[in-house]
């Protein structure tokens, strides 16, 4: 009988209420079985309940180690993503993150990035944000590096992507893409091409 219990912060697994010979249960990985995986109902230990979202295979299965293994060594043989030489794209919050690509969304629209259409843009993901946050976030931006500062009238400033920024967005790109597993084309000239603007 099923009672759904959560086994300690393991989201997927559960301990069955009387299960025959609960203490026999093995693992996948040859582990005694702390409980039972929600998806296929087989015994999993403690350390392999923690399943990838994607569903593919648990990180301490061989199968996932070595997949684990690929990526670490994929990633410790990119350069660091810095666009100062001192501030590393990994030490920006998600916030600023999110403000960079707000401002590449906007040149790429034809819009001048701005703060309050950066503010508006950020609002519809975020819902209300403060001046000061908004602003703090962008002159944080500005002195490490990744944005410019310009102004296009006496009473408003805009911000452009540095050239660095735009090929750490870029970079990110590549990465999530190789993560979900998309495929990135590119023309002849290097653009980047969608679905959406193939012939």
């Amino acid at each position: 009988m099923n009672c759904g219990t959560l086994v300690g912060r393991v989201p997927h697994a559960r301990q069955e209420a009387s299960p025959p010979k609960r203490s026999d249960a093995r693992c996948a990985c040859g582990a005694r079985a702390d409980g039972y995986d929600a998806r296929s109902n087989e015994p999993a230990c403690h350390s392999c309940a923690f399943l990838r979202a994607d569903g593919g295979p648990a990180s301490s299965s061989p199968e996932g180690r070595q997949q684990a293994d690929e990526l670490a060594e994929d990633y410790e043989a990119e350069s660091e993503l810095v666009a100062d030489g001192g501030t590393f794209w990994g030490e920006l919050s998600g916030f600023q993150r999110d403000i960079l690509e707000t401002i590449a969304g906007l040149e790429a629209g034809g819009i001048d990035p701005y703060g309050l259409a950066i503010e508006e843009d950020l609002e519809e993901y975020y819902g209300e944000i403060g001046h000061s946050r908004l602003y703090q976030n962008l002159d944080r931006l500005t002195d490490d590096g990744f944005i410019d500062r310009g102004e296009l009238d006496g009473r408003t400033n805009s911000y452009t992507l540095t050239p660095e920024s735009e090929a750490l967005l870029e970079e990110s790109v590549h990465r999530r893409a190789d993560a979900c597993g998309i495929e990135i084309a590119a023309t002849d000239e290097g653009d980047e091409v969608n679905d959406e603007q193939r012939p």
